[in-house]
C-alpha cells in the first residue's frame, strides 16, 4: 500500500498572504498619517489638524450693501468695504451706463473723493449715497479726448508723410552720388524731386499738431529743408562746365590790350607883360605917368606824366 501525504497550502498560497499583510500595514500607515493631520475640537467636530507656527488666518472682509440713488431711481450695490469709492463708481457706471469720470457721490451731504476708502469715510451696510453727473467734468473728458484724438491723427500724418519723404531721400542720395563722382544727371529729375519735397512741406504745414507731434513735424520739415538744399547743390555742379572745357574757354578770350594814356602838360605861352600906368590929377598940366613892366617867363620845363592802365 502507499502513503501519500497532502500539504494543503493555506488559502490564496503563502505568497499572497505575505502581499495581504503588507497592504493591510500600508492601510495602518496611512490611516495613522490621516489622523495625524486631524483634530477633534471641543465641539467633537474632526477637522484639519492646524499648524501652531503658521501665521493666524486673515480677518475676512465684510461685503456691504450699498443704497445708491441716481435720479428717481435705486439701486443695490454690494461691494467690499474697504473698497474706494472710485471702486463703487466702476460699479455705478455698470449700473446707469455713466462714465467713471463724470460722476460725483455724495454721501451725508458730502461729496467723497475717488481714492477715499468707504471705511473711512464711515460707509457701513445698507447706507444710503447719491449719484449726480458732473458736467465740468464731463466737458473737460470730452476735451481731453478731442485732443487725444486729434494728437493720433496729426501723428499719423506726420508717420505717412515721412514714409514718402524716405522714397524720395533714397532717390536724392543716388543723384548726390552720381555728381560726386563727375557724372550727370538728368536736370528734369533733380527738377522733379524739388517740386515733390516741397509739396511735402506744404502737406506738414497743413498738419496741425501739439506736443510731442509738433517737435515730430519741426524735425521732418527741417530734414525736407536739407534735402532741397542738397538738390540745389546737385543742380550747381550739373549744370557746371566740365574741368577740360575751362582751358579752352580761357584761351578763346582776348586778351586786354594795354592802354598807354599819355598826358602832356605843355606851356607854350607867350611872355606875359603886365604894364601898371599910374597917374595923378595934381595937375592937367603936368602930365605925370608911373610904368613898371613885370615880365613873367614861362616855366622852362616841360611836366609828362605817363600812365599805364591794366
Amino acid at each position: 500500500m502507499y502513503s501519500s501525504t497532502i500539504r494543503r497550502s493555506p488559502p490564496g498560497g503563502g505568497m499572497p498572504a505575505r502581499s495581504s499583510l503588507g497592504a493591510a500595514g500600508a492601510a495602518v500607515a496611512a490611516a495613522e498619517e490621516k489622523d495625524a493631520e486631524l483634530e477633534v475640537t471641543p465641539g467633537g467636530m474632526v477637522v484639519q489638524k492646524r499648524d501652531p507656527d503658521a501665521a493666524p488666518p486673515a480677518a475676512v472682509v465684510p461685503t456691504i450693501r450699498l443704497k445708491v440713488k441716481h435720479g428717481s431711481a435705486y439701486h443695490e450695490i454690494y461691494i467690499s468695504s474697504q473698497a474706494t469709492f472710485g471702486d463703487l463708481k466702476k460699479m455705478v457706471a455698470e449700473r446707469v451706463g455713466m462714465h467713471p469720470l463724470d460722476q460725483r457721490i455724495i454721501y451725508k451731504d458730502k461729496e467723497r473723493d475717488s481714492a477715499t476708502f468707504l471705511d473711512t469715510a464711515g460707509v457701513k451696510d445698507r447706507s444710503k449715497l447719491v449719484v449726480e453727473e458732473d458736467a465740468t467734468a464731463k466737458a473737460k473728458r470730452l476735451l481731453e479726448i478731442r485732443k487725444n484724438h486729434k494728437m493720433e491723427k496729426a501723428a499719423k500724418a506726420i508717420a505717412a508723410i515721412a514714409r514718402d519723404v524716405d522714397k524720395l531721400a533714397s532717390k536724392v542720395s543716388a543723384l548726390e552720388t552720381i555728381v560726386n563722382k563727375g557724372g550727370r544727371v538728368v536736370e528734369e529729375d533733380v527738377i522733379r524731386l524739388i517740386e515733390l519735397l516741397m509739396n511735402e512741406l506744404i502737406k506738414l504745414d497743413s498738419v496741425v499738431a501739439d506736443g510731442d507731434a509738433k517737435q515730430q513735424r519741426r524735425n521732418q520739415v527741417n530734414r525736407v529743408q536739407a534735402y532741397v538744399e542738397t538738390l540745389d547743390r546737385i543742380k550747381i555742379k550739373n549744370s557746371a562746365p566740365k574741368g577740360n572745357a575751362q582751358p579752352k574757354q580761357q584761351q578763346n578770350r582776348e586778351p586786354k590790350p594795354q592802354r598807354r594814356v599819355q598826358f602832356q602838360q605843355q606851356q607854350q605861352q607867350q611872355p606875359v607883360i603886365v604894364t601898371t600906368n599910374w597917374e595923378t590929377f595934381d595937375s592937367l598940366l603936368i602930365p605925370s605917368t608911373s610904368t613898371a613892366t613885370i615880365t613873367v617867363a614861362p616855366p622852362a620845363t616841360t611836366t609828362r606824366l605817363d600812365w599805364e592802365l591794366f
